[in-house]
């Protein structure tokens, strides 16, 4: 069991010290990894801003479908904003809203057909109002968690849940009501932190087809644009309500699952930021005892979570291309093979998510 105090400005993901041991077990692994690079754009047009097509962060949706549109457009400022919903909304075709690395599994940002149009949120990226005093931060509905973590953290201020990965836009995660782990306060849902939004929606003719819908702590209709898949229009700003900035220490406990079921509530509201990992294969469970300390102890760990961490492209290449041949089988049923190999990645998941948070000073 590892504890130690993790900084919540660099909880998600980073470099960590480890054993000299476990340096030496696995260089041999990484000596043919060169660099690794973040997913292309999302959004690929053949013709200028015409003809375009988008995927995700994975490079393939569920189905393995090819997601087009007739056009796309990278808006800078509110008022570009403004002006590509309104040219959509004139010529009545349907918008979808694409983000930096378009991190989702379905085709959310799929308008469907050749005739839609995609509005990437890429350069809305700003921090606009900071007032540490209020704990209040304004951005723009682009910005990376990220970014927005350590916009916040150099103003001694915290978000105090997110997702696992911080390579999500603030504007995509509150569509899809994304969230962390906690069975404290409000839960660990960010949207409850957001007290304001600016949100572009479609408008009559006579209002230019467009307007920005400013939307504050006690406007009713926030509840509803905060958590609204993209159907309401398309976020501009978001302001939410931290928390001052905290550490968090963090403990792996792997246990037998055979009272998961009973533990997990008790657990839960034991440790604020508890979560835990089934390994069913394994017959075992990973308890991540979680919890807030002050911001002056003593520890500088890192979750670098092995889910989000680089992988070779070759590798991933060939392991969906496994998974096609395999699952096309006609009246495909799991040999036992494929359950070896799976529980080989489960142990290689499992023997590597201990020293995730590992204490530093």
């Amino acid at each position: 069991m590892i504890t130690g105090a993790v900084d919540l400005a660099a909880a998600m993901q980073g470099p960590r010290a480890v054993p000299t041991a476990l340096v030496l077990l696995f260089l041999p692994a990484f000596l043919h990894l060169a660099c690794a690079s973040p997913p292309p754009d999302p959004v690929s047009c053949a013709c200028g801003m015409t003809d375009c097509t988008v995927t995700n962060a994975y490079g393939s949706f569920a189905d393995r479908s090819i997601c087009r549109a007739a056009n796309a457009t990278f808006p800078r400022t509110e008022q570009e904003l403004v002006a590509a919903v309104a040219e959509a909304a004139a010529a009545r075709r349907k918008v979808k809203v694409a983000t930096t690395h378009s991190h989702s599994f379905p085709k959310l940002a799929c308008p469907g057909g050749r005739d839609g149009t995609i509005i990437s949120t890429r350069w809305l990226n700003r921090v606009l109002h900071i007032d540490a005093e209020r704990w209040l931060l304004t951005v723009e509905s682009g910005m990376l968690v990220k970014d927005l973590i350590r916009v916040a953290g150099d103003a001694g201020l915290a978000l105090p849940h997110s997702p696992y990965w911080y390579g999500i836009t603030i504007g995509g995660l509150l569509a899809t009501g994304a969230h962390g782990s906690s069975l404290w306060g409000k839960g660990s849902a960010v949207h409850e932190y957001v007290v304001g939004l600016r949100i572009v929606t479609p408008a009559p003719e006579s209002q230019g087809f467009a307007v920005v819908r400013e939307l504050g702590a006690s406007d009713p209709d926030l509840e509803a644009a905060k958590v609204s898949p993209g159907v309401l229009g398309v976020v501009s700003q978001v302001t939410l309500e931290l928390q001052p900035l905290f550490k968090r220490s963090v403990k792996f406990v792997t246990r037998d699952d055979s009272d998961m079921a009973q533990k997990l509530v008790p657990c839960g509201r034991l440790h604020e930021f508890g979560d835990v990992t089934w390994l069913p294969q394994q017959g075992k469970a990973i308890y991540r005892e979680d919890d807030r300390v002050d911001v002056s102890t003593p520890g500088n760990g890192l979750n670098d979570y092995l889910g989000f961490r680089p992988q070779p492209t070759a590798e991933l290449i060939a392991v969906r291309l496994s998974g096609t041949v395999t699952f096309s089988t006609p009246l495909y049923f799991p040999s036992e093979s494929t359950c070896v190999a799976a529980s080989q990645r489960v142990s290689s998941w499992r023997r590597q998510v201990g020293p995730t948070c590992t204490p530093i000073e």
